[in-house]
């Protein structure tokens, strides 16, 4: 089975070699591609159905993930699996079409899984791997997070190399994922090509960003993208998951946020039903930061106090295009900076700005708040290892530029 605009490799170098010049060449001279998850595709005149988008994976936990794909014309899908690479099982998705969504259900957790997509009963050469969440709320996993990145050029490859070479469980993405605007012609060429070796592989689980609202206030994004949906309202705009001793809240920092909105109250008790050791929000619009746009106060004034109120460890958010690390944050006064870097018990929230996904770079600052900030390409990696999160900012090139440690001796 060929698929559309696919480099074959597994390799992070071949996806920073040959993707690099397939998504200059698309951003330059190749149409925006095909629409968003339902829209129709050409398939060139009638040949056989191939992928033309994916596959993508999705909503991980210990024993299920979802994995989608889009055909250029309307087929049959299905997914073999396994733990070895004969697979063993079979999951077909809900019949002929052209979107393919398949929930594997049953898995072994903290396992790697072999799969391969069916079109038409044909196997897709390639066999990426996934692994499962630890179902043990003590055992180790990473996430990645960076933002700021659907530019479709050489800079968000290399940063997705990088990603990939860490080897995370899944990542998070604080917004701006579709420049310019969230357009159905821009997701194909500023996010499913240049992530095309990396999303079959690891989750991710973006959040809106202001240039992807621009369209539709984002639903083209949203209808592309398979996230968890447990708002009040049913949708896919703030969502939480949780992995081992973590719970995860993606927010909207594009709709009210303030003291009594829905997004507020779903976000007060969302925090205050959980018990997870670790808090962790992310979101476009920082409410700390000392780069081009500065700090946002209306979500400071506004999310701040929930995440006091909740004991939330970490922030995660873009919009400023650069790094930057806020020492421990309580009630908007820096705590137990004496720790620097490495905390024990800190009694306030860390906030980390990670914009550096690809678009071009904004110049960093510092503030009373700052603990480190560069102006460079890269993204955070988080490993979670019981009562330890460890936080480590690489470059595009593979530098290290931060590193930092938060650990708790008692409970959450």
């Amino acid at each position: 089975m060929k698929r559309a605009h696919r480099s074959p490799s597994h390799s992070a170098y071949r996806l920073l070699g040959v993707l690099v010049l397939a998504a200059l060449a698309a951003v330059l001279s190749v149409s925006c591609g095909s629409g968003s998850s339902g829209g129709g595709g050409s398939n060139g005149g009638g040949g056989p159905a191939v992928i033309e988008r994916g596959p993508q994976l999705a909503q991980l936990t210990d024993t299920s993930i979802v994995i989608a794909w889009r055909t250029s014309a309307t087929a049959t899908g299905a997914v073999d699996y396994g733990t070895t690479m004969a697979f063993g099982a079979t999951a077909p998705s809900a019949g002929p079409g052209q979107e393919h969504v398949v929930r594997l259900e049953g898995l072994l957790p903290d396992s790697t899984y072999f799969y391969h997509v069916l079109v038409d009963g044909t196997a897709e050469a390639e066999i990426p791997t996934f692994r499962t969440a630890p179902a043990d709320p003590n055992a180790p996993f990473r996430f990645a997070a960076f933002a700021d990145c659907g530019a479709g050029n050489a800079r968000q490859l290399e940063v997705a190399a990088r990603v990939l070479e860490s080897n995370p469980l899944f990542a998070v993405l604080p917004g701006d994922i579709v420049y310019e605007s969230g357009a159905t012609g821009e997701l194909d060429p500023k996010y499913f090509r240049p992530y095309v070796d990396v999303i079959d592989r690891i989750p991710f689980y973006p959040a809106l960003g202001n240039h992807d609202v621009r369209t539709r206030n984002g639903q083209p994004l949203l209808d592309a993208l398979y996230l968890p949906v447990n708002d009040q309202d049913g949708t896919e705009r703030y969502f939480s998951f949780d992995c081992a001793n973590t719970h995860l809240v993606a927010l909207d920092s594009n709709s009210p946020t303030e003291l009594g909105s829905p997004q507020w109250t779903w976000l007060d008790g969302d925090l205050g039903a959980s018990a997870a050791q670790w808090k962790v929000v992310y979101f476009h619009h920082p409410p700390y930061s000392s780069s081009h746009h500065g700090s946002d106060l209306q979500i400071r004034g506004s999310l701040g106090p929930l995440f006091d109120k909740h004991h939330v460890d970490l922030v995660l958010c873009g919009h400023d295009h650069d790094y930057e690390r806020t020492f421990p944050l309580l009630a908007e006064q820096v705590v137990d900076a004496n720790q620097e870097p490495s905390y024990t018990d800190p009694r306030g929230t860390v906030y980390v700005v990670t914009g550096g996904g690809g678009r071009s770079l904004y110049p960093a600052g510092t503030s009373f708040f700052t603990a480190k900030s560069q102006s460079i390409h890269h993204f955070t990696q988080v490993d979670v290892s019981g009562p330890t999160i460890h936080l480590r900012a690489i470059a595009f090139d593979g530098t290290l530029i931060d590193e930092a440690q938060i650990t708790k001796s008692g409970g959450p």
